[in-house]
């Protein structure tokens, strides 16, 4: 990351003053887990609770949630929910995929798995995001990851806090080196915390780059097809006078 020493300094101190909370595991276990995430991923904390608990309550197990159609989990949480199709379309295809390496959704076969194993697991699941994958694998496997999302990215660079340049990958391995892996989960609850207290903002894509428009390229030629013609003329005259010597 671009100024990364400053930027240490920032988080520093920014640390100190982030608000305290207390965050707690799924009692649905991994799964559970998952759906929750999913709530939380460019929301905040009251929403997500909102909304898991109406999904919970609608449904007689978890395999119910997964065969809901995404316009069923949209009317569940509530259309007017942030990006509300979206996320019930990729809840879905994510318990899918689970329930299709498992035969159920409670995931045993990573039962004594080791760290790399459980995180190729989670992102390799159809319809998962960074911040969905990173949460599941940190608060239910110990595995250090810290969960970033749109609006946490956007929160942190309008406050400063990291390089307007980067992206949410970027900024997962750059937060990584600020945590310890015993301190993941703690700070991503008060990290999250904070976010659900900003303004609500979004950023381009800063990785985006831009492409030169062919109009441009098609300019330049025509310059220098032009250039040619002159310096041909030029030519062309001179020789003319010459011959009239």
């Amino acid at each position: 990351m671009k100024n990364a020493t400053e930027f240490t300094k920032r988080f520093k101190t920014f640390r100190r003053k982030m608000p305290s909370t207390d965050i707690a595991t799924s009692k649905h276990g991994a799964t559970g887990e998952v759906i929750y995430s999913y709530l939380l991923w460019n929301a905040t904390t009251k929403q997500a609770k909102t909304a898991y608990k109406k999904l919970i309550n609608a449904s007689v197990d978890l395999n119910e949630i997964r065969v809901n159609v995404v316009s069923e989990t949209v009317v569940l949480i509530g259309a007017n929910y942030p990006q509300a199709f979206e996320r019930a379309k990729r809840l879905r295809s994510v318990l899918n995929a689970i329930y299709l390496r498992e035969h159920s959704l409670e995931v045993s076969s990573l039962d004594g798995a080791g760290k790399r194993e459980i995180r190729e697991y989670y992102e390799t699941l159809n319809g998962i995001t960074p911040f969905v994958c990173n949460r599941v694998i940190a608060l239910q496997y110990g595995v250090a990851a810290m969960p970033v999302d749109d609006r946490t990215l956007a929160a942190l660079i309008t406050n400063n806090l990291i390089h307007e340049d980067a992206d949410i990958e970027e900024t997962v391995s750059w937060l990584g080196r600020q945590v310890k892996a015993d301190e993941v989960c703690d700070v991503h609850a008060r990290i999250h915390a904070w976010v659900s207290l900003q303004p609500l903002r979004t950023i381009s894509n800063p990785t985006t780059k831009k492409v030169p428009k062919k109009t441009t390229a098609t300019s330049a030629n025509g310059k220098k097809k032009t250039a040619k013609k002159t310096a041909t003329k030029k030519k062309a005259t001179v020789t003319k006078k010459k011959k009239k010597k």
